[in-house]
């Protein structure tokens, strides 16, 4: 055991155990750990084999704690111990702990497999009685929905890191007996990094462009017909990162429908065959209104601090930039306190307000403690939205709180006037927090795991955030013969412009569906997506993964209403086999060796297994020294999944060379050759010519002819002489505009609505804007 006070700079991994006869805390060493995914388009299958082994003669209690994704469904777990192949159940989650406890007590081998009692993106494996000398290995299955994101990417990750998650006081008072390390202190570094073999298919409809990792070398061999592949890890994976895989499908933004095949031998849900459709709804140009509230939710704890926070503040700045005229805007920082740029409530976007929350900018930090979300997000919603506005909410976090279910309910309870939209950042960070309160909050969420990528997301946001809301949501099937199509959840869609759509629905065994129409309105405006009976697919898949993946979401529906819904739960759950909070997979060895002495506690498996985790050094010798004292108030609780290695951006400690003075960019007002100098050359994810075009952009959209001709690197005599209109600055935004498109069209994204501002403010000169645009391409090629 290792001292909390002690540096700890290497890599700490592992399964830990508790001695039944000593009540030692004790490493168990994985010997291998193989995983295999199977992608199919949009959905990916998991499995996943972990390998232990109990060198000693004692028999251990052990604990295996997991993060899983939000969007993957844990159905299945099974164990080969002593000789014997253990099947697990899922049945109701206290009469499954009593099943474990019972058999354990008795000397029998027995697993428990539930979610945190916190939230949901943690698992606790607990295996009891772990004979000495024995092998154990874990088999787990999931299924997971993938997304089409913002660059066209289909991102799959394999969660390994929990970061140090912030407790509010008032949780840790009613919870102490339930949260993981809170109890004893009791912490081991296990010193042995372990790795891991993962190998992966993907196969479908689309035609493959290309796949890639941004944290692992991958070898990749794509078939013929660009319509499946084979990936394979390019050596040995050490745990001490989240993995990923990005696929690029050529066309990821058709229409793409499945119907999977019932079990026709069960009843039910199962019974039933389960349609998936995968749309991309257009909505009409004039869809965005200028009417919004615009609130940036900005987690400034501690946990946030080095690239996070700095690549923070790089996509608030393209944010503020890029923001439409007449909207109202404010930033409400937050970490153990919070604080409100305007605090008397939002103000009008001008001149001014964007000067103010530039200045404010530079001194944003991650330097306010612990994340304490629920208590500022109340403030914001005890004041009334403004009268002809609609809010929204964009959070931007790396999700580490204990309280998910707490906010998440608090958003849903003000959905009716407020919209939620949230970036979770870096490795680790919650996923059932980014996206329940997406979903909770009726908005669209994505993860983030390099923070680099963070200003792609956040602008992509911007459309979806300004977008009235699609109104008469409806889904209409063409069946024969006639029948009811029953959706799942049993709720109305949110349609956001061009973005991912997933729908399920239950259709019965003996109807076939001709057609489906996907209705709403904005406005006037019908909006209405046609999908054919001879384009819907069907898969007769042996695991029902589109059951599974539909059952996930109504549980997770469910899991936002305030009524009492847990019979409902409780039954699909113990139907479909997929875990949730009120059930638990349990297994019983029942032909295995009785255990000669038992000293079995209840207690003790509720802290064995807690271990460091990904953190900054400051984190791991303050806050976690408190869960040995008697009080552990507004503590970090830690798991060991990631290495140590908590390094620093380039995009500069300080912002104070990205101020925008008085709200224009003019070359008086802020020193952009700074902020160029704290990028550290081409490798750089923000390339720093670039932010300098985004900090010296004028509030009404242009730009000086001082600045175009420092971005194009052309005497400024030269730019002058040839102006073809009696505005310079009209001319010097039609030179950047070109600027753009010619050096940065690749992040085309980042910069697509300061291009709209800058063609507006050529429009309202009186000026041809193409015209002009042309004349400026002819100037600098």
């Amino acid at each position: 055991m290792t001292s909390l006070d002690e540096p700890l700079l290497g890599g700490h991994w592992g399964l830990l155990s508790y001695h039944m006869t000593n009540s030692k805390v004790e490493i168990v060493e994985l010997v291998s750990a193989l995983v295999h995914v199977n992608i199919h388009g949009f959905v990916a299958q998991v499995s996943a084999k972990l390998r232990y082994h109990n060198p000693g003669d004692s028999t251990l209690m052990v604990e295996y704690v997991l993060p899983v994704d939000e969007n993957a469904a844990l159905y299945k777990f099974e164990a080969h111990l002593d000789g014997q192949t253990v099947t697990t159940i899922c049945i109701d989650k206290e009469k499954a702990s009593k099943v474990f406890h019972k058999a354990v007590s008795s000397g029998q081998a027995a697993f428990l497999v539930r979610q945190d009692n916190l939230t949901s993106d943690i698992l606790h494996l607990a295996l009891g009685s772990f004979p000495g000398g024995s092998y154990a290995e874990l088999n787990l299955s999931l299924i997971m929905k993938l997304k089409v994101e913002t660059d066209g990417a289909v991102n799959f990750v394999l969660p390994a890191i929990l970061n140090p998650r912030y407790c509010p006081s008032h949780i840790q008072e009613t919870h102490t007996d339930r949260l993981p390390g809170c109890n004893d202190g009791k912490y081991v570094v296990v010193t042995k990094a372990y790795v891991m073999s993962i190998e992966s298919h993907i196969s479908g409809d689309y035609e493959i462009a290309r796949i890639i990792s941004h944290t692992d070398r991958l070898m990749v061999t794509i078939s013929e017909d660009t319509k499946s592949a084979k990936v394979t890890q390019d050596g040995d994976i050490i745990c001490d990162h989240d993995w990923s895989l990005v696929i690029y499908y050529s066309n990821p933004y058709k229409t793409h429908v499945l119907q999977e095949v019932g079990d026709h031998t069960s009843s039910g849900f199962m019974n039933d065959n389960l349609i998936m459709i995968n749309i991309f709804p257009e909505i009409p140009a004039n869809s965005y209104s200028n009417k919004n509230e615009i609130i940036f939710f900005i987690d400034c704890s501690e946990s946030m601090v080095g690239k996070n926070i700095k690549c923070t503040r790089v996509a608030l700045l393209l944010f503020l930039k890029s923001l439409p005229m007449d909207c109202l805007f404010n930033i409400v920082t937050f970490g153990t306190d919070f604080s409100f740029l305007f605090p008397e409530g939002s103000r009008k976007y001008n001149e001014e307000t964007l000067a103010e929350a530039c200045v404010h900018l530079e001194s944003l930090e991650a330097n306010m403690g612990g994340t304490e979300m629920f208590l500022p997000l109340q403030e914001i919603y005890s004041q009334p939205p403004k009268a002809g506005y609609f809010r929204q909410i964009l959070l931007i976090s790396d999700g580490d709180i204990y309280n998910v279910d707490e906010v998440i309910q608090l958003v849903g309870r003000n959905a009716h006037e407020t919209r939620v939209f949230a970036v979770g950042v870096g490795e680790g960070a919650s996923t059932i927090l980014i996206s329940g309160v997406a979903r909770a909050g009726r908005g669209r969420s994505e993860i983030v795991l390099q923070p680099e990528q963070i200003q792609d997301k956040v602008i992509g946001f911007i459309f979806s955030m300004v977008q009235e809301t699609v109104q008469n949501v409806q889904l209409v099937f063409e069946v024969e013969p006639n029948t009811t199509i029953t959706l799942v959840p049993q709720v109305p869609p949110i349609i956001f412009g061009g973005q991912h759509l997933v729908v399920y629905a239950k259709v019965p065994s003996t109807s076939t569906v001709k057609a489906v129409s996907v209705m709403g309105s904005i406005r006037d405006t019908e909006i209405n997506t046609s999908i054919k009976g001879s384009d819907i697919i069907t898969v007769d898949d042996a695991e029902k993964s589109l059951h599974l993946l539909a059952a996930q979401a109504q549980i997770n529906q469910w899991q936002l209403c305030e009524e009492d819904v847990a019979n409902d739960i409780i039954e699909l759950s113990v139907a479909t086999g997929v875990l949730s909070k009120l059930t638990a997979l349990v297994g019983v060895n029942q032909r295995g060796k009785l255990v000669k002495q038992s000293l079995y506690n209840e207690q003790d498996v509720n802290f064995m297994a807690m271990v460091l985790c990904r953190a900054p050094s400051h984190l791991l010798t303050q806050d976690l020294i408190a869960f040995g004292a008697d009080t552990c108030c507004g503590s970090h609780i830690c798991y060991d999944y990631g290495i140590l290695d908590w390094e620093d951006g380039a995009l500069g400690s300080s912002y104070g060379a990205f101020g925008c003075g008085n709200g224009c960019g003019g070359s008086g007002t802020s020193n952009w050759k700074e902020a160029e100098d704290e990028c550290d050359g081409e490798a750089e994810a923000v390339d720093a010519d670039f932010l300098a075009i985004v900090v010296l952009q004028c509030f009404d959209g242009s730009w000086t002819l001082e600045d175009a001709a420092k971005f194009c690197m052309l005497p400024f005599s030269e730019l002058k002489d040839c102006n073809p209109t009696k505005n310079e600055t009209t001319w010097a935004t039609a030179i950047v505009l070109i600027l753009l498109e010619n050096k940065y069209s690749e992040i085309r994204k980042q910069w697509t609505l300061l291009a709209i501002k800058a063609r507006n403010f050529i429009s309202n000169s009186r000026e041809d804007v193409d015209a002009l645009v042309k004349k400026a391409q002819s100037v600098l090629v």
